[in-house]
């Protein structure tokens, strides 16, 4: 199951639009049942983010240890200044850092991933690293890779946001900006039409994706601002789908946040913030066997999720984020207002 969870796609379909941007608003006539709904930028200043090139999930450190952490950091460094080789306190560290670099590194599996058994160990604990193109061409790749996601949390994030309203206007873009592209997910290949490796780092550079690249991207995203976060896959109960999606860690506590399925009612938040009841019931998941971060070590039973802070989220049909406010206003599946608001500064 770990091989067919590493590559399966989503079994949700989706035909989203292609909007982006920070303030967002769709009208639709009476008679076809459109809705509006926006991310107000409200009264503060724009989000001047600085790309980070040492983020990782705790959820990695909480079972590898602050040594894994701090190899990961070498290993990072390295690989963004397309050096040649990195120095490692163990071997099997390699193996690792480029299995979980899908969701804390993404450049990696498009411009720098081998197997690490290819890689030769040299003197004195350095280990080699390789690129798929010629170091200047790897090295621009490197750049234009920060200045994008740059560009998608400044789109989406302003500078006085909370973690949870930077969680909600991530989830929303995101969800907006991204199509399904359901040639990918219907190829045998692991490299789309355009010739990008199937992995979170196309979700960022483009605005296509499959389960495993969205939830990949959007976990990245958070990490990015200081939101713990990665990614959880499984199978559904009789073993007929496979999905990937995020979770992200708000007020000490974990959620599943599935950017993938909303892309089929963009602009909403109905599966932001869900516990495990209404994750297993959005998919009929089989949840004893959910793949945290990918990499078949860590399972669900090592992170329940069980607080429904979010539940009245997951009624809505559409939203309006209220940043002077502080307040998501959410609309019912009919169109009409909620008679209650959220009020995102209760945890």
């Amino acid at each position: 199951m770990a091989a067919f969870l590493a590559f399966s796609s989503c079994s949700r379909a989706v035909s989203p639009d292609n909007t982006t941007t920070s303030e967002i608003t769709t009208t639709v006539s009476e008679e076809t049942s459109e809705t509006t709904a926006e991310v107000t930028e409200a009264s503060s200043k724009p989000y001047d983010h600085t790309f980070n090139p040492h983020v990782i999930s705790q959820v990695f450190v909480d079972k590898f240890g602050k040594e894994f952490e701090e190899n990961y950091y070498r290993y990072c460094d390295a690989v963004l200044t397309g050096a040649d080789s990195v120095k490692l306190d163990k071997q099997e560290y390699l193996e690792m850092f480029i299995n979980i670099s899908r969701t804390c590194l993404p450049i990696v599996a498009q411009n720098a991933f081998f197997f690490a058994d290819e890689a030769k160990p040299l003197e004195n604990g350095e280990y080699e690293l390789k690129y798929n193109i010629p170091k200047d061409e790897y090295l621009k790749s490197v750049d234009e890779f920060k200045a994008r996601v740059e560009y998608l949390i400044e789109s989406a994030c302003l500078e006085d946001d909370s973690d949870l309203e930077r969680a909600l206007a991530l989830y929303i873009s995101e969800s907006a900006r991204i199509d399904y592209d359901y040639d990918a997910m219907n190829t045998d290949s692991y490299v789309s039409a355009e010739g990008y490796t199937i992995s979170p780092y196309r979700a960022l550079m483009t605005d296509k994706g499959i389960c495993q690249e969205i939830a990949g991207a959007y976990a990245y995203l958070l990490l990015q601002v200081g939101i713990d976060a990665t990614t959880a896959s499984g199978l559904t109960k009789d073993s007929s789908s496979a999905h990937e999606w995020t979770i992200a860690k708000l007020d000490g506590k974990y959620y599943h946040c599935d950017v993938t399925f909303q892309c089929t009612s963009k602009y909403s938040v109905n599966f932001f913030g869900m516990n495990d009841a209404e994750r297993e019931k959005q998919g009929d998941w089989d949840m004893e066997y959910i793949n945290i971060g990918d990499i078949n070590q860590i399972w669900h039973k090592d992170l329940p999720i069980e607080d429904n802070r979010f539940e009245q989220l997951w009624k809505c049909f559409t939203c309006f984020l209220d940043r002077d406010e502080n307040k998501l206003f959410c609309y019912d599946d009919s169109g009409t207002e909620d008679s209650c608001y959220y009020d995102m500064s209760v945890a």
